[in-house]
């Protein structure tokens, strides 16, 4: 039977984390191990990681002298993992008993296949639930099956799909920077297809470090700025990414390199998106002082008009 490695980001989450770790150990795929990462948490992490090393042989417990940054950590976990197929876990989600079995039942069996992840359902604070879409990323070539996942939408699951380990660090290491979820995948799904399968689940809540632009910039440390002009910001870090410093991507041709990266960064450029970034904060900020309510609400009016999406209001 194979190993699985499981890793686990953490820091100062301990009950959510009890709850994922628990889902892990659970799986009807026995032969699994579970790395949890611990940033140098203040809270009871360690306490529970070291119960859990106790109760369950399967564990390891890697504990950083300082907190490195998520990105970091989840670097480590990829370094860390010694089974022949891998994946990574969030802190306060958690998986179907059958999610490591149904998801290695068809990596095994679709030799194409490079990523295969369950449907991720999205908890809300109100604890409703909204089911993810079904996604497949079939084409037959490496450039095609990039463009097809970028071009897709509610794709976000597949970061935390099972892949085998070799694939995971070919596309790594994960970039500190804004959507450093859809650099790796592109890496992955260059080297194959990717599905997630409708009968298992991975349980997601949102309000996390992914709740909102500026939340993620915040807590990876980088400048400002690019909470401003997001979309941009990937697009250059894709060309980047599949240009010269992508491992991922090095066996495509030189010339098909440097088309597919050109093709990439339009791709997931949003003009719309990022000038109402731009523009949002200092609007808000005007309909909060005295007779400015009014201009807040047209100008809400006028980026609806233009299709901007409000999914993300500044604070």
């Amino acid at each position: 039977m194979a190993l699985i490695s499981v890793g686990i980001p953490t820091y100062n989450r301990a009950t959510t984390l009890r709850r994922a770790a628990g889902s892990v150990l659970a799986q009807t795929h026995r032969e699994l191990e579970l790395v949890i990462s611990d940033n140098a948490s203040s809270d009871d992490t360690e306490a529970v990681c070291r119960e859990l090393c106790v109760r369950d042989g399967r564990v390891r417990y890697l504990r950083a002298p300082a907190n490195r940054g998520p990105t970091a950590n989840f670097n480590r976990l990829i370094d860390e993992a010694r089974g022949e197929f891998a994946m990574l876990l969030s802190d306060d989600d958690w998986l179907e008993p059958d999610y490591l079995e149904r998801c290695l039942e068809t990596l095994e069996s679709e030799r194409s296949a490079s990523l295969v992840a369950g449907r991720a359902c999205y908890i809300d604070e109100q604890n409703q639930e909204r089911r993810g879409a079904l996604v497949a990323i079939g084409a037959s070539t490496p450039g095609a099956r990039v463009l097809e996942y970028l071009r897709a939408e509610d794709t976000d699951g597949l970061f935390y799909g099972l892949m085998r380990a070799t694939t995971l660090r070919a596309a790594a290491p994960i970039r500190n920077s804004i959507g450093n979820d859809w650099l790796l995948v592109a890496g992955i799904v260059a080297q194959g297809t990717a599905t997630t399968i409708p009968d298992t689940a991975i349980m997601r809540e949102l309000g996390g470090t992914s709740a909102n632009v500026k939340k993620v910039v915040t807590t990876l440390g980088l400048p400002r700025v690019q909470a401003l002009l997001p979309h941009a910001v990937i697009a250059w870090l894709l060309f980047a990414q599949i240009l010269w410093r992508g491992e991922a991507f090095r066996l495509i041709p030189a010339m098909r390199r440097g088309v597919l990266a050109s093709r990439a960064a339009f791709a997931v450029l949003d003009w719309r998106s990022d000038a109402w970034h731009a523009t949002a904060p200092t609007m808000a900020a005007i309909g909060r002082r005295r007779g400015g309510a009014p201009l807040w609400r047209a100008y809400l009016r006028l980026t609806a008009r233009l299709g901007a999406t409000h999914d993300q209001l500044p604070d």
